[in-house]
């Protein structure tokens, strides 16, 4: 198991095991796609569908957005899958108006449902060779990621890969550990064509990361955070939200950060960021 596949694996597995200990009825329906808006269930059924399932709105046949905005990719947590990690964020942006992609990435021969557990430069590739059949099958020029926990440590891998440097716009980091100033990708050093490039990201990609300042499993919480840059946008829920409780797992079904993400990835068409209970875990 590479160096990243073991930042937060206990700590994700506890908190998947407090989401199944809490799960109850947490299906909304808001426009054509239903949302689940409670993270242990979406856990607990998530993780009972194979890898191959897509969540509500996502990888839609010929999907069109009228706004003419970025295909959206998300890139799930460790020991999560897709279903699993984006019943929420999914459906949220498909009924928003965006084409919405994604996949399972990092099987092994061992870990059934759950994913992201492979070494870490195999899933850099096989989430990189996802983004380019997206960007050929829609015809885009670029595709923005947004990736949870290691999620969104692999994306700031794929920003680096040769021939989509230029393709990505902006790269959303919820919860995820910044690669750019930890050692946590290490294991990827001239394992990759990207690697000889250091680990200085791409300044033509806007970098977004968001963070709770309770979140157990990566910790500090600050190092999810870039130091500051002209393309870089570091945002503390709490700063946005002061009561919030949201946590690790709950990043990914909590209304604040969808809205703040949704601000980010459409600028001209801001929502307002709603404050409220979230998943504390």
């Amino acid at each position: 198991m590479g160096s990243i596949q073991r930042i937060g694996v206990i700590g994700v597995l506890a908190a998947m095991v407090v989401a199944i200990g809490s799960a109850t009825a947490g299906f909304a329906t808001a426009g054509p796609y239903p949302v689940v808006t409670d993270a242990g269930v979406a856990v607990t059924t998530g993780l009972q569908q194979p890898g191959s399932v897509s969540p509500a709105g996502a990888n839609r046949p010929g999907c069109h957005d009228s706004r003419h905005r970025n295909p959206v990719v998300l890139i799930h947590a460790t020991v999560l899958n897709q279903q699993a990690n984006w019943a929420y964020l999914a459906p949220t942006l498909a009924n928003a108006g965006y084409c919405v992609y994604s996949l399972t990435y990092g099987k092994t021969t061992w870990s059934g449902n759950l994913a992201a557990l492979a070494p870490t430069a195999r899933s850099v590739r096989q989430v990189g060779e996802f983004v380019e059949r997206v960007l050929a099958s829609t015809g885009a020029r670029k595709v923005d990621l947004i990736g949870h926990s290691q999620g969104g440590a692999i994306a700031h891998r794929v920003t680096l890969l040769p021939g989509l440097t230029d393709r990505i716009g902006t790269v959303v980091g919820v919860a995820a550990p910044d690669a750019t100033n930890l050692g946590y990708l290490e294991t990827l050093t001239g394992r990759l064509p990207a690697a000889r490039a250091g680990w200085n990201l791409p300044s033509t990609v806007h970098f977004v990361n968001l963070v709770t300042l309770l979140d157990k499993v990566v910790s500090p919480p600050e190092t999810s955070l870039m130091p500051p840059a002209p393309n870089v946008t570091n945002i503390r829920v709490q700063d946005v939200c002061p009561r919030s409780i949201v946590g690790h797992v709950g990043m990914a079904y909590s209304p604040t950060v969808a809205a703040l993400i949704r601000n980010h990835l459409d600028p001209a068409q801001r929502v307002p960021v709603p404050c409220g209970s979230d998943f504390p875990s």
